[in-house]
Formats: C-alpha cells, sequence, structure tokens
C-alpha cells in the first residue's frame, strides 16, 4: 500500500473526454487491423496519455503498451517505487 500511496502522490487524474474516446477507439480498430489487439480500456489510457503529450506510462502490462510506438512503458521498479 506504501508503494501505491506514493505513486499516486506523484500523479493527476484527467478526465476522460469525448476527444479522448474518440481517439481510443481509434487507436482500437488501427490495432485490431494490425493484428495488435490490446483492451479498450488500454487504449484509453493510451489516447489520454497522448491527448496530453505524456510519452512515457507507468504500467506492469509493459506487453501491451510497447505495441504503442509512441509511448514508451515502464514498470514502477524502473522509477524505483
Amino acid at each position: 500500500m506504501e508503494k501505491t500511496l506514493r505513486i499516486i502522490s506523484t500523479t493527476s487524474i484527467i478526465d476522460l473526454d469525448k476527444e479522448i474516446a474518440i481517439l481510443g477507439g481509434k487507436i482500437y480498430s488501427h490495432l485490431v487491423r494490425e493484428g495488435k489487439e490490446i483492451e479498450l480500456n488500454d487504449c484509453l489510457i493510451v489516447a489520454t496519455a497522448l491527448s496530453y503529450g505524456i510519452k512515457k506510462v507507468v504500467t506492469r502490462n509493459i506487453d501491451h503498451f510497447n505495441k504503442i510506438k509512441e509511448l514508451k512503458a515502464v514498470t514502477p521498479e524502473d522509477l524505483d517505487f
């Protein structure tokens, strides 16, 4: 729990809006066409990050996010959390 609280203290909450949802759908359909499908919720995370100019996401699901060439995926441990 301590690690989770440390990570949360360094982040901001970003609301999902219509434009992000549309971009997430586009990312999802693009990946499906390429045979690289990931979960829609991950596509919404990608869309949110890209909409705000964020180029790195912290996740334990490296395989999914590495399918997105515009983002770098790292684990909490990569950031010493």
